[in-house]
């Protein structure tokens, strides 16, 4: 009996098992969207996967590619098509997306009923506001090119994020290019959310990707199994999201006092609707690419970007670190 005594105190003396550290970075600051990533958090199960991981906030996907390029975070956030512009250059690390996030790519263009805008080609005479740092921005010449619009006939307007809806329902501009979701941003500017018109650009001639899961190649290379663990631990706060997206959205309000119930509930459900649950990922599971829609997803950014070392969905994506198909579906 002391033996055993001697033996249980002994095993409680030892240090519990290592786990491997994750600095991740998302791309944004933590709203409705982001609820999956601290579902994953709030219910153990990156620690399941034997992970330590800690979430922060970004400022865009630039800089959260950037972070990830310089070591700063082992994995992030980040939108695939600038991916695809930072591989161009083969001076840059070799970053490389493991886990598509949007499978559905949540650029759009906002309007109201009034303006008479129903089409991208109704842009041609219009005021369309846009941020420089606008991703959704950065897409309008692909938007413009398969859609025929006459660019010269768009007055553009360089707006700030912050005034952005704002400008639009008070009729300072016709349009404005944006997140599907800032549709909510329009709505509380006092527009009925009948009259907001949202023109998904993926509807409109867009063969894109949005963000996907980024890692470093040296993490992938030196810990392999902790990208797996975190790609199957984030595939299951996404599948409770989905389940239970009410009860989701709590893991970001403790995390943002400023934010408001309503508006990040309803943020949440509809990315989950525009971009997250589309009909490929109800059929495929959650996380994967069409490796040939991808390809052709670089096609269409060589409309807006002079290539040099043009990559290839191989390039920019692997489908290794993904568990099975039947582990990425939504039921």
């Amino acid at each position: 009996m002391k033996r055993l005594i001697s033996i249980l105190a002994l095993l409680a003396a030892l240090p519990a098992a290592a786990q491997t550290n994750v600095r991740f970075l998302h791309e944004w600051r933590f709203e409705g969207h982001v609820a999956p990533f601290l579902v994953a958090l709030d219910k153990g199960y990156y620690q399941a996967e034997g992970l330590n991981v800690s979430v922060d906030p970004g400022t865009g996907s630039l800089d959260s590619i950037n972070r990830v390029a310089t070591r700063a975070y082992d994995m992030s956030i980040a939108d695939i098509n600038s991916l695809v512009r930072f591989r161009d250059n083969p001076v840059n690390p070799q970053v490389k997306a493991v886990m598509m996030v949007y499978d559905s790519p949540p650029f759009a263009i906002l309007t109201l009923k009034k303006n008479n805008i129903r089409t991208p080609k109704d842009l041609e005479g219009r005021i369309l506001g846009a941020p420089a740092a606008d991703g959704a921005w950065a897409q309008f010449p692909i938007l413009a090119r398969v859609n025929n619009i006459d660019a010269s006939k768009v007055r553009v307007e360089n707006v700030g994020f912050p005034v952005r809806e704002a400008l639009l329902a008070r009729g300072t501009v016709d349009a404005v290019t944006a997140f599907g979701s800032n549709a909510l941003g329009v709505v509380a500017q006092g527009i009925p959310e009948s009259e907001v018109v949202v023109l998904m650009m993926r509807q409109h001639g867009l063969d894109l990707y949005g963000s996907a899961i980024l890692a470093h190649p040296e993490f992938m290379k030196s810990q392999p199994k902790a990208v797996a663990g975190f790609v199957r631990a984030l595939i299951r706060g996404f599948q409770e999201t989905f389940r239970d997206p009410d009860a989701a959205i709590e893991s970001v309000l403790k995390r943002n006092p400023v934010a408001k119930r309503d508006i990040e509930i309803a943020r949440l459900k509809k990315v989950i609707e525009q971009s997250y649950l589309t009909d490929e990922v109800r059929a495929n599971g959650f996380g994967a690419v069409d490796m040939r829609r991808l390809d052709r997803a670089i096609d269409q950014v060589g409309i807006a970007f002079n290539f040099t070392n043009k990559p290839k969905a191989a390039d920019v994506f692997t489908a290794e670190y993904l568990p099975p198909r039947a582990e990425r579906l939504v039921k």
